[in-house]
Formats: structure tokens, C-alpha cells, sequence
């Protein structure tokens, strides 16, 4: 018996200090940057560079109604993959993670701050218009819309609106709708979030259905495929 109580202790400290890493991550991030109500953490200092970027996601997420200016969002800007995968062990490979369903903190992957880029799972900065900033905003939008709506509420929301609009407010306007749309029309494997891991495809909905002026408390209750079926014609 004292044998297993021994036993149990250790793996049962570990979880515990696992747990209380997890809940309060400016244990290990000693650097703070706060621009509006938007917060950075990291380990190490960040270049002057990081102010104009999380500038820049603020305007982004300010954009949308769920956004609360007298909320702060946390974001933790890792500085190693397996720190990480620490902290989102579920998803390693993505660029970054709210924990809406718990604390609602952010999670970012290793980054070049100067450049604005967030360097991906292979190494190489993610091109494009998906900048680090972008990659601000688009969780904190998550966030945000959790903390709005409630997370049971926002657990119902489908992946397509959840992610599509979280892309839509993140890209801050950088989306050619026309242009995404003939693509989709052309079965671009890019539209097919399954081969590709993007959202086009859902942000072409989201922003497809609010230029036909439906509201965003109506969107859950749309039917997605009726209006991929309109965006072929």
C-alpha cells in the first residue's frame, strides 16, 4: 500500500503542476507588452516591432461586434514548438489555439515579430495574408465570440461559422471574394479545408451570407450547402 501511495504521488504532482502551469502561463512568460486591451506574453523581450502588430490585430478584432473593449485577451507567444505543444498538446501543427472552453487564453506558436510572421510546424514563416497579427485576431476572435455568447452557445456554432468569420475578421478585408469564389467554382483543392487546413471555403459562406444582409444571430441557421450551391451558379 505504501508502495502504491508513492506511486501515485509523483504522477499525481506532476499533474498538478501541470495544471497549474497551464491555468496561470505568465509563470513561465515574465514579458508583457498591452496595447488597448490586447496583452502579449512572451519569455524573452520582444523587438519594438511587436506594438505595431499587436496594433494591428487589435483594429482586426475591434472590427467585430463580439469584441469587448473592457475584456483583455491574453495572448502567450511561444518561443519553441515543444513549448507549444506543451501547453496544446492536441493541436502542434496548428498556428495557434484559443482556450475558449477554459480560461480563453491564446496560445501562438514561434514567430518572427519583426518580420510579422508566424513561423509554421515545418519551420518556414507562413506567407501571404495570413500574418502573425492575422493569427492575433482571428483567435482572439474566438475568444471573444466564446465569452459573448457563452461557451455552451458557442460549442453549438457550426465549424464553418465559427472558423469563417474567425477568418474573416483576421484578415481585416484581405479577401478577394470574387476571386476565391471562381476558384471554388473551379474545385481549387485550396476551398477544401480538408486538403488544404485553410478556411477559405468558410469565409466565402460567412461573407457570402452577410452580403445578402443575414444577421449574425441568423447565421447558425443557415443551410451551408444551399449556399455553396448558389455560389457555383
Amino acid at each position: 500500500m505504501k508502495r502504491l501511495k508513492r506511486w501515485l504521488r509523483g504522477p499525481t504532482a506532476v499533474l498538478v503542476l501541470y495544471a497549474a502551469v497551464a491555468l496561470n502561463p505568465s509563470l513561465l512568460f515574465a514579458q508583457e507588452l498591452r496595447v488597448e486591451n490586447l496583452v502579449l506574453h512572451s519569455r524573452a523581450p520582444l523587438p519594438a516591432e511587436a506594438r505595431a502588430v499587436l496594433k494591428d490585430a487589435h483594429a482586426r478584432a475591434a472590427r467585430s461586434p463580439y469584441f469587448d473593449a473592457s475584456d483583455s485577451y491574453d495572448l502567450y507567444l511561444c518561443d519553441t514548438p515543444e513549448l507549444f505543444t506543451f501547453f496544446v498538446p492536441w493541436a502542434r501543427d496548428v498556428g495557434a489555439v484559443s482556450l475558449f472552453g477554459v480560461t480563453g487564453n491564446i496560445f501562438v506558436r514561434p514567430a518572427n515579430v519583426e518580420n510579422d510572421r508566424l513561423i509554421g510546424p515545418h519551420g518556414k514563416e507562413v506567407p501571404g495574408v495570413r500574418t502573425l497579427a492575422y493569427y492575433f485576431a482571428h483567435e482572439v476572435t474566438h475568444t471573444a465570440m466564446s465569452r459573448k455568447l457563452g461557451r455552451v452557445a458557442y460549442l453549438t456554432r457550426p465549424a464553418w461559422l465559427l472558423e469563417g468569420y474567425a477568418d474573416l475578421i483576421g484578415k481585416g478585408g484581405a479577401f478577394d471574394f470574387e476571386l476565391e469564389r471562381e476558384r471554388f467554382r473551379n474545385g481549387d483543392d485550396e476551398l477544401d479545408p480538408a486538403k488544404s487546413g485553410l478556411y477559405l471555403r468558410y469565409q466565402l459562406i460567412v461573407e457570402a451570407l452577410l452580403r445578402d444582409g443575414v444577421g449574425l444571430d441568423e447565421l447558425p441557421d443557415v443551410d451551408p450547402t444551399e449556399v455553396e450551391q448558389r455560389l457555383r451558379q
